[in-house]
């Protein structure tokens, strides 16, 4: 009979990387099962402090906020990708020096903007906007201006997230979420048992919560085992800012795109149908993201560990890993098909009367889960080896398509026309990405695929 430990030296067998991802991928399962309970148990918590209708409303509000992350014009992914590689060579002088120079420039784009955004959230017309009663305005200007502020401080903190990522720590850079959202179940109870729904209130208690924990991280670990690549003044230097920036420009056209694919379905979904459509699709997007969110999770150690590969030459591993991949999505790809029969009564248990989503709703969100998933696979490679000069075309193609293409399935099925359209530039990008990735595996890859 084999003890436990020499029944995980089993499963964590195999070379260094592969070994690194299995325990990555371990961690980040009882992470992100960890994820799934606190998030479950925070939308009806959620719901129960708002109306359904408000909840909608702060869907939206959060989303047209985080538009305003991807103005890090991907310093932040491109730290993570040179940081990695410099992590592989042991240069860590170089690797201070990226570390400074990113949190740097995040502040000088986050300051001002966040002063600037301040002052002209007063002066839109909300309530027309987010097609919303009037009288929530105040409550919605005041929400945004909460918010924004915290928002904007998160975005600098939360570089120690592609820090950790970059040292191939993928679960631990993940676990910060979940002990904010862990601590907001207990501040959202009290609310709904001490104040009357106010988004203003909520606003200020799930990023500022948020911002608390990513300081603590910060502090702790640049005084701890990050301290040899710990931000200071003095590695401030502008030579980095070209070297972050000649990739991270790359990464902010990507960034770009996932605002107007994603962060804009809310404000879509509400323009063309509803506020009580937002919330029906958000819903069923967490629903139907229990079963992919843990083939992501698995996919989240591949970036850094294809940036080490890739820096090695090492493309039999790549291709290796990439094989498995394959077979564990058609497995996750099955579970999630089985949850769409499942739904109803699944929703019934979960939210009970709540909100209603519809069945049409379901299907159109599984399905855009499965081959965004599967798109994943693909761009997990792509971003790792930094290849994405091809993908940046494509984004930008996207982006034209979306838009128009929305509006014209939402005039003939409404809120789910959206996501239909999400389907539709998902398969196109598929395709794509298919073909590059096959080159860059076997090493043929030239021209634009290569760059």
């Amino acid at each position: 009979m084999k003890s436990l430990k020499e029944k995980l030296s089993i499963i964590f067998s195999g070379d260094k990387r592969t070994a690194t991802i299995k325990k990555n991928v371990l961690g980040s399962f009882l992470i992100r099962l960890c994820s799934i309970v606190v998030s479950l148990i925070l939308v009806p918590l959620t719901l129960g402090y708002l109306t359904s209708e408000l909840y909608g409303v702060w869907l939206t509000i959060s989303s047209i906020v985080i538009w305003l992350g991807f103005f890090d014009v991907g310093f932040s992914l491109g730290l993570k990708n040179k940081l990695a590689e410099a992590i592989a060579l042991n240069n860590w002088e170089r690797g201070k020096h990226l570390v400074s120079t990113t949190y740097f420039m995040i502040f000088i784009i986050f300051f001002p903007l966040c002063i600037i955004m301040e002052i002209i959230i007063g002066y839109v017309d909300w309530p027309s906007f987010l097609n919303i009663d009037p009288k929530y305005n105040d409550d919605i200007v005041n929400a945004l201006r909460a918010v924004l502020f915290f928002f904007s401080l998160n975005m600098i903190l939360k570089v120690i997230t592609h820090v950790i990522a970059a040292f191939q720590r993928t679960a631990f850079s993940s676990v910060f979420p979940v002990i904010g959202h862990t601590i907001a179940l207990g501040v959202i109870y009290i609310l709904t048992k001490t104040t009357p729904p106010s988004l203003t209130i909520l606003a200020c208690t799930l990023p500022g919560i948020s911002t608390i924990v990513y300081l603590g991280a910060s502090f702790i670990l640049y005084n701890g085992s990050f301290k040899k690549i710990a931000p200071h003044i003095r590695y401030i230097d502008k030579v980095y800012i070209r070297d972050l920036f000649t990739l991270g420009y790359k990464f902010f056209i990507l960034q770009i795109q996932v605002v107007v694919l994603f962060q804009t379905t809310n404000f879509l979904i509400s323009n063309i149908s509803s506020p009580l459509d937002v919330t029906a699709y958000n819903l069923a997007y967490k629903y139907f993201s229990i079963g992919m969110m843990v083939y992501t999770m698995i996919l989240t150690p591949l970036w850094p560990a294809m940036t080490d590969a890739y820096t090695k030459k090492d493309f039999k591993w790549m291709n290796d890993i990439y094989v498995k991949l394959q077979k564990i999505f058609c497995l996750f790809a099955a579970a999630t098909i089985f949850m769409i029969f499942v739904s109803p009564i699944a929703y019934k248990l979960w939210i009970g009367n709540r909100a209603d989503i519809p069945l049409i709703m379901s299907i159109v969100v599984a399905v855009y889960l499965i081959l965004i998933s599967f798109s994943a696979l693909q761009m997990h490679v792509i971003n790792g080896v930094g290849c994405i000069k091809l993908q940046t075309h494509i984004a930008i193609l996207s982006m034209l398509l979306h838009i128009p293409l929305s509006y014209f399935l939402g005039s003939f099925m409404g809120g789910p026309g959206v996501v239909v359209s999400l389907i539709i530039i998902t398969i196109m990008r598929i395709l794509f990405f298919r073909i590059q990735v096959n080159k860059i595996l076997k090493n043929t890859a030239t021209g634009i695929w290569a760059q």
